[in-house]
């Protein structure tokens, strides 16, 4: 199974195409996507965003709102746009009963700030309120990583764990981090990680998995049962 994901409107709306077509040739619920706007896209935001998202959410093939979130490294979106942005979707994520991929680049404040501020918006019972969260793609510290942790985030973890010098930070944190919290990506066709191969593939994720087993000394297949156990459970996917 895949969770393509969406990062604007007309790439939502593609990708739940493309889960609908297999489904429709197949007859097998293999393909699923995500419905969001992207920190980087954020500056599209209009009148019509939210809800043209509430009717792409509809989709039975629609597992999580996201990709949405706050990305201070690239800005290729004003950072008040961006909050704007990733504050309405967790404010959807909420009303509708989804989870939210997020995507977090040296924001890590500004994002826990907008997350406890609507939390406290949808008054005393906000605790209960906020969806099942996974911080995508980590890059950040151990202290961001045991905060999100602390929380009951799930953190998604790519083959950027994989690369000897970029990585060693990261493989660093993993020890610390329960199994039951760690989701395995590539962000493909993003984050290539392996040597003359520019692209990375979601056939990959076997090597990340396969990374995170190593590092913290328990046999692959541990990480393999456990990580997709999270992923089907993230997303509400049924394993057959």
């Amino acid at each position: 199974k895949m969770v393509l994901t969406g990062t604007s409107i007309e790439n939502s709306r593609q990708s739940l195409q493309m889960a609908q077509d297999w489904f429709d040739e197949t007859g097998c619920a293999n393909l699923y996507a995500t419905v969001g706007i992207h920190p980087h896209d954020s500056k599209t935001w209009s009148d019509t965003t939210l809800e043209e998202m509430k009717e792409l959410l509809q989709h039975p093939l629609a597992v999580a709102v996201g990709e949405c979130g706050l990305d201070y490294n690239r800005n290729f979106s004003s950072r008040e746009d961006q909050i704007r942005a990733f504050r309405e979707q967790v404010k959807l994520a909420i009303e509708l009963k989804k989870p939210l991929f997020i995507h977090e680049r040296e924001a890590h404040a500004d994002l826990i700030r907008v997350l406890d501020e609507v939390k406290e918006d949808s008054g005393s019972s906000g605790e209960l309120l906020l969806p099942t969260i996974v911080v995508h793609c980590f890059t950040g510290t151990k202290e961001e990583a045991f905060e999100y942790i602390q929380r009951g985030y799930y953190i998604g973890f790519t083959g950027t764990i994989c690369k000897k010098e970029r990585g060693a930070p990261l493989r660093d944190i993993l020890p610390s981090i329960p199994l039951e919290r760690i989701m395995v990506e590539t962000d493909a066709p993003f984050m290539g990680f392996k040597k003359k191969k520019r692209f990375s593939e979601p056939a990959d994720c076997v090597d990340v998995a396969k990374m995170i087993a190593a590092t913290i000394d328990v046999p692959a297949v541990t990480v393999y049962d456990a990580t997709t156990a999270n992923a089907f459970r993230f997303f509400g996917i049924n394993k057959v």
